[in-house]
């Protein structure tokens, strides 16, 4: 293939790094034309093409219905589950798929059918793996821009090469890790925490959240601001895992967090409070805590405590914490908590409800 850079002077070590890359590129099956094309459109070109055969290496031999028929799965099939996993569809003329992508979509619908999983059961299932998967990508893909942004292309896409060959295999290893470690910690959940007839759970429920965030994100740069949601993040999950809840989501400035019993709900938030402080650099947090029936779906917990764990945040003042009536009641007569009632307020959805401030016994 023709070489239409530079020969001047300093071009010979510039040389010798596309010629790696390639030598990488065409290993992870792109094949010629792909290459010639990425050599006439310049260096962004090419480092589309390392940033898609490095992560997913394999040549792309197959059109989407020769996919489906080496798979052996029919076309309404695989295009649902295509679909479900949140990708692209493909023309039906494009070469876009690998020998990976045809023992994929083979093992997954044999998994469903062995399962006897319902098909919109499976479905379901797929679109939650894939966000979730989708999620640690993005962020992934994040630290990866910052280790090898540079002003030399050629040099970021050969540094992009070594990254991938020694990272990929034990980010592979690491995620297979946390999921079924995952996996093991809901099954023991679910073993401790049983469902009633009506198929709800009974847990405590809450909701973090920093109080003016959004008049202090129009205030910092953005690096500040990405910096103050992680360390936030860190730090809630911290208190979180220490105290045997789990984290549900986070979204921006608030957090969402379960637990077994009510004590431990209680020790989380006074912990969070505690820790994410104006001292630590952050807007004060409050904490709202309800406990009582919850559903849980696709990793969400749905319901009237729920919302009444999210309408109690809204009320709580700065560097607080509010719990409900239920979970003051459950905390009863544990002399590491202090509760307080507070005047009843209208919370929406719940008529007057007379909330309850929590404190570490001391502090009372």
């Amino acid at each position: 293939m023709e070489d239409s850079r530079s020969t001047e002077p300093g071009a010979s070590n510039a040389e010798a790094v596309w010629k790696d890359v390639l030598a990488v590129l065409i290993k992870s099956g792109v094949d010629e034309q792909l290459l010639q094309a990425a050599a006439a459109d310049g260096p962004d070109a090419l480092a589309g093409l390392v940033a898609r055969y490095l992560t997913f290496p394999g040549e792309r031999r197959y059109t989407p219905p020769e996919v489906m028929e080496r798979s052996g799965v029919d076309e309404e099939t695989a295009r649902s589950l295509w679909r479900a996993m949140g990708f692209a569809e493909a023309p039906d003329e494009e070469r876009a798929f690998t020998d990976a992508d045809v023992e994929a979509l083979r093992v997954a619908t044999q998994l469903f059918d062995r399962t006897g999983m319902e098909w919109p059961v499976a479905l379901q299932q797929a679109r939650v793996m894939s966000q979730a998967v989708a999620r640690v990508a993005t962020s992934q893909q994040d630290v990866i821009g910052a280790i090898v942004a540079g002003p030399d292309p050629i040099r970021a896409a050969l540094d992009t090469v070594t990254l991938a060959d020694e990272a990929l295999p034990a980010l592979d290893h690491l995620l297979l890790y946390m999921y079924r470690r995952h996996l093991a910690a809901a099954a023991e959940q679910f073993l401790h925490v049983a469902s009633d007839e009506r198929g709800t759970t009974e847990l405590s429920v809450g909701f973090a959240d920093l109080t003016g965030f959004t008049a202090l994100s129009q205030q910092l740069g953005v690096r500040d601001l990405a910096s103050l949601i992680e360390r936030f993040n860190g730090i809630t999950a911290d208190a979180i895992a220490v105290n045997g809840g789990r984290i549900i989501k986070t979204i921006g400035d608030e957090v969402m967090f379960s637990a077994n019993d009510p004590a431990a709900a209680a020790s989380i938030a006074l912990a969070q409070v505690g820790a994410v402080s104006p001292d630590a650099g952050f807007p004060p947090l409050r904490v709202g805590v309800a406990t009582g029936a919850v559903i849980a779906r696709e990793g969400d917990l749905f319901g009237p405590t729920v919302n009444l764990a999210s309408r109690l945040v809204v009320v709580a003042n700065p560097d607080s914490v509010l719990v409900d009536p239920a979970t003051h009641d459950a905390l009863a007569g544990d002399d590491r908590f202090d509760l307080k009632p507070i005047a009843a307020r209208h919370l929406k959805g719940f008529g007057r409800v007379r909330p309850y401030r929590l404190r570490r016994a001391a502090e009372g």
